[in-house]
């Protein structure tokens, strides 16, 4: 009786010092194990959507695209495409060559410009989209609750990135929470960021 009382203490006690060994250790994982694990979630699910907007907007044939003076009322970004300057540079001078100057255009670099974008389809159905400089960068917005927004920022993406960037320089542009000046454009279809000063 007292090997049978001893071998159960045993196995009772060597469950819980496994559960206490178990729980302890899973504590003092390091926290950035976690978030990469998070981190790795996030971008599979970004990169499965994007792959399903890609996929979607290749069926898609029939889209004009046309500068519009519209409201921007429930536009919101729905991508990000280009943080430097210079990159931000070529989508400003792509869209020049598409559809003329800009809607709005200011000297602050949180929001330079922004274009109002028509696309259409050949049945009359049509979005409202943005082409814009923003705090993060280039973004193109539209109205994330309306079917095939995305796949229409998507293909007015590939058509800006189809697109030769026309010659433009704008001087005195001025990130406002650093003060810093830059002067950014295209010339012959390379395009540049300088700071100023």
């Amino acid at each position: 009786m007292n090997r049978k009382k001893s071998l159960l203490f045993s196995i009772i006690v060597g469950g819980l010092a496994y559960l206490f060994l178990t729980v302890c250790l899973e504590k003092e994982q390091p926290k950035y194990a976690y978030d990469a694990r998070v981190q790795a979630d996030i971008i599979n699910d970004y990169q499965a959507d994007e792959e399903r907007i890609r996929n979607s907007a290749s069926l898609i044939k029939d889209v004009t695209f046309t500068k519009v003076n519209a409201d921007t009322m429930g536009t919101s970004k729905l991508a990000g495409y280009a943080y430097e300057t210079e990159a931000i540079a070529r989508y400003r001078g792509c869209l020049l060559t598409l559809f003329g100057e800009p809607n709005e255009e200011s000297a602050n670099l949180e929001e330079a410009f922004t274009y109002v974008i028509k696309a259409q389809r050949n049945d009359g159905s049509s979005w409202i989209l943005t082409a814009y400089e923003g705090p993060s960068g280039f973004a193109i917005g539209g109205m994330r609750d309306v079917p095939l927004s995305a796949e229409m920022a998507y293909l007015l993406k590939q058509r800006i990135d189809e697109t030769e960037p026309s010659d433009f320089d704008r001087k005195g542009m001025t990130y406002p929470d650093t003060g810093e000046i830059y002067s950014y454009g295209c010339k012959n279809g390379k395009c540049y960021a300088k700071k100023e000063g």
